[in-house]
């Protein structure tokens, strides 16, 4: 029988930088057979964790397109498991469990033009929908992508950025740049008021509270119904499975039911944005 709540054990096979507080690691499990069969969707996450150090909810930033080879997360030093996970070196042992939650479901995106939005290390999710893109596994009619940093040390994925902007269009924001930053300056939200989306345009935000609800208006007053603004929730999260009902929002547990949900299904309970 499958325990959901016994970890299982994974290698770190390649760590990378990917800024001056987030660092990539790529992990695949000790087992070839539990490799082997392991399929995860872009929006789900895994609990990540180490012996005597507890464990902690973090989105896969790979595409699902590889996760019988390895999967990917993007870890943020931001406390004492992720100062520790941000430590760790290729060959280290790590604890397993998922993945959870609900994705973005390719299948909504497909045949549309889609608009991706990400505010700081809520970018991290977003990284499989435009490689999926790229690679053509993710059949969707354009992608435009949207994203705010505080500054040139804090921009993740920026090798991959070269490859993104030959399929796609990259719009990058700092608010805090450099004197030598030739970009833009300011929010996100602020190359979001003079964008142009048609009204079959699908959108998909991850970010802090505070980038939602200014970017949700936004988009609204561009006629995109509700039901196609599509946000990943980030809550307390320690069991997956809706049993220790920390993430509970009105009669949703983010870890379960999210923590990917459609505006429409929010836009009426009270906190849950």
């Amino acid at each position: 029988m499958n325990n959901i709540y016994q970890p299982k054990e994974g290698k770190i096979t390649a760590v990378k930088r990917e800024s001056v507080d987030t660092i990539k690691l790529r992990i695949v499990f000790a087992s070839p057979l539990e490799q082997k069969k392991f399929k995860f969707k872009a929006g789900q996450f895994m609990q990540i964790g180490l012996s005597g150090w507890g464990e902690c909810p973090i989105s896969i930033c790979s595409s699902p397109s590889v996760s019988a080879k390895f999967h990917e997360l993007a870890i943020r030093d931001v406390g004492q498991l992720t100062r520790k996970l941000t430590s760790l070196k290729a060959g280290d042992k790590v604890q397993l469990r998922g993945p959870f939650g609900s994705d973005f479901d390719y299948s909504r995106l497909a045949g549309n033009p889609v608009v991706v939005i990400g505010g700081g290390c809520g970018f991290v999710p977003l990284r499989p929908i435009i490689s999926d893109f790229i690679e053509g596994l993710l059949k969707a009619k354009s992608l435009k992508i949207f994203y705010g940093c505080q500054n040139e040390k804090t921009i993740l994925f920026s090798d991959e950025h070269k490859a993104w902007r030959e399929k796609s269009e990259l719009n990058i924001i700092l608010e805090k740049p450099s004197a030598k930053w030739r970009g833009e300056k300011g929010l996100v939200t602020d190359l979001l008021k003079y964008a142009k989306f048609s009204a079959d345009t699908k959108a998909v935000l991850v970010g802090p509270p505070i980038m939602y609800r200014f970017v949700i208006p936004i988009l609204l007053k561009k006629n995109i119904k509700p039901e196609n603004i599509i946000v990943s929730l980030e809550r307390k999260m320690y069991c997956g499975q809706g049993v220790c009902q920390h993430c509970a929002i009105g009669p949703y547990y983010v870890c379960k039911d999210g923590p990917v949900f459609s505006y429409k299904q929010l836009m009426n309970i009270k906190d849950a944005i």
